[in-house]
């Protein structure tokens, strides 16, 4: 855990604990990027069960480079299913840890957006939590509390983390071979763990496509809509990166309209049309938001908006639920 550099709060309060033995049976993660507590979660989890048995894991003993890879029986991820994390993915846990585990060993489950989770996926996950077979520890994962059930969050203890510095964001790019203007790009994203996994060539390739598109969408070509249904935005759907390039977009145009030349360049486009395109950008970034909506449908529904030059209306979203 002494490597989660910006997190030192956090890494004190939870060594003590671990220290004190008085850890609680289950802890709700929140901060605005998903990154740092899924890796804090991998920490505690090896901090716990590491075979030197201190208050930080050694990284090298097997144990811990099991829990590194992902691979070891006693520590357990769940991601959502599609849009939802489902009933049958906290039972499968449940048949998995329904024998005691060796001694010295501390089960963790780990659930990432844990705010997706169906009213009963919650309340089996609640009497999973309340009659433990063996000892094991429950980490919770959102961005969003206030979406988590009262009484699951009754029964967790809430771990807020800070967000790091942009200036520490910006020097980690860097040390990632990004430009320092792609690096304060990303730095100033809400949605950047979305594109963790680009690195700055493949970055740099999503800009200059990103910038391609977007005068063909705000001058409403027939090749816009055509990339969002087979095309590099099709892709960006299915590898869960609309957030991020919807944000990507909205600076995009700004520039445009602001007639600046920060990170794209500049192409010949109405005012008007620019204005009514990031209308319409704004109005899918908030419809995104939603987990009950087709990522891909709400481009497309943006992109034709556009192109008959109107504003996007509630009309238009009844067909974008999954």
């Amino acid at each position: 855990m002494k490597d989660m550099v910006g997190q030192e709060r956090v890494v004190r309060w939870l060594q003590s604990s671990v220290r004190q033995n008085r850890l609680a049976h289950a802890y709700l993660f929140t901060a605005l990027h998903m990154d740092e507590p899924i890796r804090m979660a991998i920490q505690l989890a090896k901090t716990l069960n590491c075979e030197k048995k201190d208050i930080d894991a050694c990284d090298s003993c097997s144990t811990c480079i099991q829990i590194e890879h992902g691979n070891h029986p006693d520590v357990v991820k769940i991601q959502p299913d599609g849009a939802y994390i489902k009933i049958d993915q906290v039972r499968a846990v449940q048949a998995s840890f329904r024998y005691r585990a060796s001694n010295h060993i501390t089960r963790i489950l780990i659930i990432e957006s844990a705010e997706k989770m169906r009213l009963e996926t919650a309340n089996s996950l609640l009497k999973f939590l309340e009659e433990p077979i063996s000892p094991m520890v429950a980490i919770l994962i959102t961005d969003k509390k206030e979406r988590i059930l009262p009484t699951i969050q009754s029964r967790c203890q809430w771990v807020r983390f800070s967000p790091p510095s942009v200036h520490k964001q910006m020097e980690q790019y860097v040390g990632a071979g990004f430009t320092s203007a792609d690096a304060q790009l990303l730095a100033s994203l809400k949605y950047k763990e979305e594109l963790n996994a680009l690195s700055s060539l493949e970055f740099r390739d999503l800009l200059g496509k990103l910038n391609n598109w977007c005068h063909d969408f705000v001058t409403g070509n027939d090749s816009a809509l055509l990339e969002v249904q087979v095309g590099w935005l099709a892709d960006v759907c299915a590898q869960g990166q609309v957030k991020s390039v919807l944000e990507l977009l909205l600076i995009c145009l700004r520039e445009k309209l602001t007639k600046q030349t920060h990170y794209f360049s500049q192409k010949n486009e109405s005012e008007s049309a620019t204005t009514l395109a990031m209308e319409n950008v704004l109005i899918a970034s908030r419809l995104v938001q939603k987990t009950e909506v087709s990522s891909p449908a709400v481009l497309e529904q943006m992109v034709i908006a556009t192109q008959e030059k109107r504003k996007s209306k509630p009309d238009d979203w009844r067909l974008i639920v999954i």
